[in-house]
């Protein structure tokens, strides 16, 4: 018994060594790209620093309590961008929110043929690489469908990187705002009171245990965002997490991403990865129609619409959003919805793909 607790106890502590010496890489990052013009230096300069630790072979890692964390501080921070004046906004928010199923639908009918034409993926596998549905979720669904894990990793993880990584960049070179020091709508430290910390906390621990209980996907975001927008909506708080946990959480996220790529081979990445590269690009193409379609039909700023349809992570194109303070209580409920619809269509769509296949397994 002692020889397992210590062994335990040098495995833990080798973890949480390289956890740290991974947020000090991306740390480092984050300082270098700030002397740059480009915009989210806390987010896309700590994921560059990781991803360019891991070419050298860095055995990085990131922390599955501290993204946890972070996600319900972002959480936090969108609900707090909620106001009484939106439900002023309501026609022209139904309105957006209206196209997100056709945008849903298309993004299938093209991603399930490419992935089956271009990668020979399995039907169940095809159709999960195929919508945008978070990737924890997708990888969840997969592995109760039997499908490719391994392939959904890196298919969602490439995704998700390339999308972060060129929206900021298109808006910031297709703005005059200079978005390279852009910070969002928060209060410093000191600002906090402690009836408004109190309150941060219990809708953070309360919203995310609710949600968690109820079964949503991405829990640790949503949960204490409504938790939080419900109680500034109301006009009952009007507390905002600090510009420092907020930058936190960029880093830590940023860091995340990096780390999804782990232990990925040469022959992935030219195979499955330049699979997903072209697809993000494909996905990109299709995001940019439905922005072109809900800024004539609503007259909403373009790069908010721009983020609410961006087919990326829900926390990471939340978090850009909140960065840039690009409406983000419109781009979060958009992506919320986004993530409902494939969520429940995903189980009746599984459903037929699985009866088909083994309807075919069965022929042969």
């Amino acid at each position: 018994m002692r020889r397992w607790r210590k062994h335990f106890g040098v495995k833990e502590r080798r973890s949480t060594a390289l956890v740290v010496a991974t947020l000090v890489i991306g740390l480092a990052g984050a300082a270098l790209y700030a002397q740059t013009p480009m915009p989210l230096p806390w987010f896309l300069g700590a994921m560059l620093a990781s991803l360019g630790a891991l070419a050298v072979r860095f055995p990085i890692r990131s922390s599955r309590s501290l993204t946890l964390v972070m996600r319900i501080v972002l959480g936090l921070a969108i609900g707090s961008a909620f106001s009484p004046e939106m439900t002023d906004r309501a026609g022209e928010m139904a309105v957006s929110l209206a196209f997100v199923f056709p945008y849903v639908l298309f993004l299938a009918l093209i991603g399930y043929p490419y992935f089956r034409a271009f990668s020979g993926f399995d039907r169940v596998t095809a159709f999960l690489a195929a919508v945008p549905g978070g990737f924890q979720t997708m990888v969840a669904i997969g592995e109760d469908t039997n499908a490719d894990l391994r392939k959904l990793s890196i298919i969602h993880s490439t995704r998700i990187l390339v999308i972060v990584f060129t929206v900021p960049m298109w808006i910031q070179f297709s703005s005059d705002a200079d978005l390279g020091q852009a910070i969002p709508a928060a209060a410093s430290l000191a600002a906090v009171s402690l009836k408004e910390a109190l309150i941060l906390i219990v809708c953070g621990a309360g919203g995310y245990w609710a949600a968690k209980r109820v079964g949503i996907s991405g829990a640790s975001i949503i949960g204490p965002m409504l938790a939080n927008g419900a109680l500034h909506m109301l006009g009952v708080a009007e507390a905002r997490v600090p510009v420092v946990f907020i930058n936190a959480a960029q880093l830590a996220i940023g860091v995340h991403i990096a780390c999804q790529f782990a232990g990925v081979t040469a022959r992935e990445l030219v195979s499955t990865v330049s699979i997903a590269f072209g697809y993000a690009l494909v996905l990109l193409a299709g995001a940019a129609v439905f922005t072109a379609l809900v800024v004539q039909a609503t007259g909403i700023d373009e790069f908010a619409v721009a983020l609410a349809y961006a087919p990326g992570g829900q926390p990471e194109m939340n978090l850009v959003a909140l960065v840039l303070n690009l409406d983000p209580a419109y781009v979060a409920l958009h992506h919320l919805l986004r993530v409902i619809v494939i969520v429940l269509g995903a189980q009746f769509v599984i459903s037929w793909l699985v009866r088909a296949r083994v309807r075919e397994s069965g022929r042969s």
